[in-house]
């Protein structure tokens, strides 16, 4: 599979208050366990910028950004590459099931 740059936009962000963003591929998910996962880089400052993570059509990906505080503000998503290499958000349950037909596809 041809691998190419994806990436996802973020806003500015209180850096005292929230983490730097980050994004992830998905590159094993054991049964019963928590996926493994491959990280990009964060390209911006606390001004906005992007994240970039080299990856294929049918990869899962996460991004999000953590609330240093004890806040609500932490949030994470899932998404899957799309054939232009564009992200599509998706559920978590569709991620699981999205991942194990790659994989058993390989």
């Amino acid at each position: 599979m041809t691998k190419q740059r994806v990436s996802a936009q973020f806003e500015a962000f209180n850096p005292r208050r929230m983490s730097r963003p980050w994004i992830a591929r998905i590159t094993s998910w054991p049964v019963g366990g928590n996926p493994i996962l491959e990280f990009g880089a964060y390209v911006g400052d606390q001004n906005g910028g992007e994240v970039e993570i080299l990856a294929a059509v049918g990869d899962i990906i996460r991004c999000g950004q953590k609330d240093q505080r004890e806040g609500t503000n932490t949030w994470s998503d899932w998404r899957v590459v799309d054939v232009d290499y564009s992200l599509i958000a998706i559920k978590q349950v569709d991620a699981r099931r999205m991942f194990n037909a790659v994989e058993a596809a390989q």
